[in-house]
């Protein structure tokens, strides 16, 4: 039987698709499987397309790039705008801003890791080497 997502057979699935499928944290290729089992465990392919979500050893370092490039936005902006429209003292903003640096990045764990693999599949498309034997 033959994969529906095999490369030759798939239309190539828009950007705005696969983010929105990521967001909702199911799988950005077929959007029916979920990616993760708990808030910090991914599944290691997608029970419907069977897309193996680890393409290669390594392969989330880049999520850490989206999740420190979002709070370190989120957290100056918010500082900044905090300071000038005096909402608090500045030592309560700092102490706001560093409480935000560590709960952030916890919340935005398995959300920055499915728009890494959204991205990814977005530029580099699956390959038959990208799904798991049946």
């Amino acid at each position: 039987m033959s994969n529906p997502y095999d490369p030759p057979q798939q239309q190539r699935l828009s950007r705005g698709v696969l983010t929105s499928r990521a967001l909702r944290l199911r799988c950005p290729l077929c959007g029916v499987g979920k990616l993760f089992r708990h808030w910090f465990a991914m599944h290691k392919s997608c029970s419907h397309c069977h897309l193996k979500y680890e393409r290669e050893p390594g392969y989330y370092l880049g999520s850490i790039y989206i999740n420190y490039g979002l709070t370190a936005v989120l957290m100056t902006a918010g500082y900044m705008i905090g300071i000038v429209l005096k909402w608090a003292a500045p030592a309560v903003l700092l102490w706001s801003a560093f409480g935000f640096t560590i709960v952030f990045p916890l919340l935005m764990f398995p959300y920055s890791r499915a728009l890494w693999l959204a991205f990814d599949l977005a530029w580099d498309p699956p390959e038959a080497s990208d799904f798991v034997e049946e």
